[in-house]
C-alpha cells in the first residue's frame, strides 16, 4: 500500500511538473506562425498546381519550417510546444482549406486531408528538434528536464510499427485475410508496444506510452494507405484515438506490473 501511494503521489508530480514544463504561450506563437507559413504556402501551391501532390508537400514542408522557427527562436527545449501547435494549426487548416477553392485542393479528400495533416504534426515535432539542434540547445541528447523522454517515445513507436505489421500478416497466413483480424492485430501490436514500455522503461512512461501510439498509428496508416490505398476517414479518426488509448492502456498495466514485482 505504501509504494502505491508513493507511485500515486509520483504521478501527480509528474504531471504538475510536465504541466509547469510545456510552454503554451510558445505553443500558441507556434501555431499562430505555422498557420500563416502553411496557408501561404497552401495558397500559392494550389493556386499553381491542379495536381493534388504539390500542394500537399508544400503544406507538409511548411509543418517542418514551422517547427525549425520555433525551436531556434523559442528559450530552451521546445520540442513538444511545436507539437502542440501543430495540432492547433491541423484544426485550422482542415477548416480553412475546403473554404479556400483553389484548383490544387479540388480533389482534396477529407480522409487524405486528416491522414497530410496528422503527419504534418510529426513533422513540425520533427522540425522543432531540427531548430534546437541549430540553436545549440540540444548536445547528444534532450536533457533530462525534458517531461518527454524522446528516446523510449521512438522505441515505442518503432516496436509498435513493427510488432502491428508482424501479427497482421502473421493472421494473414493462420487464419485468412479478413478485416477484423487486421484490426485485431493492430490493437494487438498497440497494446503490447505500451506494455513493453511500461515494464522496461524507468518510472513512469505513460505519457510516453500515448506518443509512442499516436506515431504508430500515423505510420501503420500511412503504410496501409500506400500498400492498399486511402482508408475510410472513419477508420482513420477512430485508429487514431482507439490506438493511442490502446498503447497507454498498455503502458498502465506494464507500469502495474512493474509495481507488482517491486513489491
Amino acid at each position: 500500500m505504501k509504494i502505491r501511494a508513493i507511485r500515486g503521489q509520483r504521478c501527480r508530480s509528474l504531471l504538475q511538473y510536465t504541466m509547469k514544463q510545456i510552454d503554451f504561450q510558445s505553443a500558441l506563437i507556434s501555431s499562430f506562425v505555422g498557420s500563416v507559413i502553411t496557408l501561404f504556402l497552401a495558397f500559392i501551391s494550389g493556386s499553381s498546381f491542379s495536381a493534388l501532390p504539390f500542394p500537399m508537400i508544400a503544406i507538409l514542408s511548411g509543418f517542418v519550417v514551422t517547427g525549425i522557427v520555433e525551436g531556434i527562436l523559442s528559450k530552451g527545449v521546445t520540442i513538444l510546444e511545436p507539437a502542440i501547435g501543430a495540432v492547433l494549426v491541423s484544426v485550422v487548416l482542415f477548416i480553412v482549406l475546403p473554404m479556400m477553392n483553389v484548383r490544387g485542393f479540388r480533389d482534396l479528400d477529407s480522409a487524405v486531408l486528416v491522414v497530410m495533416l496528422i503527419n504534418g504534426v510529426i513533422l513540425s515535432a520533427l522540425g522543432g528538434w531540427v531548430g534546437e539542434k541549430l540553436q545549440g540547445t540540444l548536445d547528444d541528447d534532450i536533457p533530462d528536464e525534458s517531461p518527454i523522454d524522446w528516446g523510449w517515445v521512438l522505441c515505442g513507436a518503432a516496436l509498435a510499427t513493427t510488432i502491428t505489421m508482424l501479427c497482421a500478416s502473421s493472421l494473414v497466413v493462420i487464419l485468412g485475410y479478413h478485416l477484423t483480424n487486421h484490426v485485431l492485430a493492430f490493437f494487438l501490436g498497440l497494446f503490447v508496444a505500451g506494455l513493453i514500455i511500461g515494464l522496461r522503461s524507468p518510472g513512469i512512461a505513460i505519457k510516453e506510452a500515448g506518443v509512442a501510439g499516436f506515431i504508430g498509428v500515423v505510420l501503420n496508416i500511412d503504410i496501409v494507405s500506400v500498400a492498399l490505398g486511402m482508408l475510410d476517414i472513419t477508420m482513420v479518426l477512430s485508429g487514431i484515438v482507439l490506438g493511442m488509448l490502446t498503447t497507454l492502456l498498455g503502458g498502465w498495466v506494464g507500469e502495474k506490473i512493474q509495481e507488482a514485482r517491486a513489491e
